[in-house]
């Protein structure tokens, strides 16, 4: 069993108390789900609220796809660790929290690009060319020749009059935008490509990967304007 109370597991998001179980299951051999939740509800001190948090976290690690039934035996409740269950007890929670947070939301062309990257552990490239997609598509957008990079990039194509600048928009939103995407570009993507970078907070890195997934959202915005 957990090495922890019923009432610390209670107080855990059910994330971190699933790791808890998942780490158990393989240091006991485990390969019964049934039983293994059977012994938490037969515990006096975990019975009740507690051993339900169990199951919980039992269930979530199913739908995760960190543990599966085990092929080839005939019992509903066999089970067995999967490789991403075992990547992520290596992991820790952050990297699993990351790493569930780019699985369905990112914007499609920079899932593309960046997820697999990602997943792999090389998060200075998943971020380098998430933002390497947006350069282009700003480029393409624009109307603009290869010979325009970078921040220069970015502040022809949204400053005021600027072919992706919103003629319709107050000045202020207008510079907001520009200074967003040349400040994106320039913390994101100009280190990485001068010099080598190592992202060592996974969290952020997943964050960097996310900020390019919302300037790929506002050119879709940009491109639907122009199209009108």
């Amino acid at each position: 069993m957990i090495s922890l109370t019923a009432q610390a597991a209670l107080e855990l998001p059910v994330d971190e108390l699933a790791l808890h179980v998942l780490e158990d299951m393989v240091q006991s051999n485990m390969w019964n789900s049934y039983n293994y939740s059977l012994q938490y509800n037969s515990d006096a001190s975990y019975s009740g609220q507690g051993a339900k948090a169990i199951a919980e976290a039992v269930q979530w690690l199913s739908a995760q796809g960190m543990l599966a039934s085990e092929p080839g035996n005939s019992s509903a409740h066999a089970i067995f660790v999967t490789r991403r269950g075992h990547e992520a007890i290596k992991q820790g929670i952050s990297t699993v929290r990351s790493v569930n947070r780019l699985q369905g939301d990112l914007h499609p062309l920079i899932e593309a690009k960046a997820r697999r990257q990602f997943l792999l552990g090389e998060y200075e490239n998943a971020i380098f060319v998430s933002m390497k997609a947006i350069e282009v598509r700003v480029r393409q957008l624009a109307g603009f020749g290869d010979e325009v990079i970078g921040s220069d990039l970015m502040i022809k194509a949204f400053k005021p009059g600027g072919p992706l600048a919103d003629p319709a928009t107050p000045s202020g939103e207008v510079d907001g935008t520009m200074m967003l995407f040349r400040g994106a570009y320039a913390v994101l993507r100009n280190p990485s490509g001068h010099r080598e970078v190592s992202f060592d907070d996974v969290t952020e890195a997943a964050e960097a990967v996310m900020t390019a997934s919302l300037l790929m959202r506002m050119l879709d915005k940009i491109e639907r304007r122009l199209g009108t």
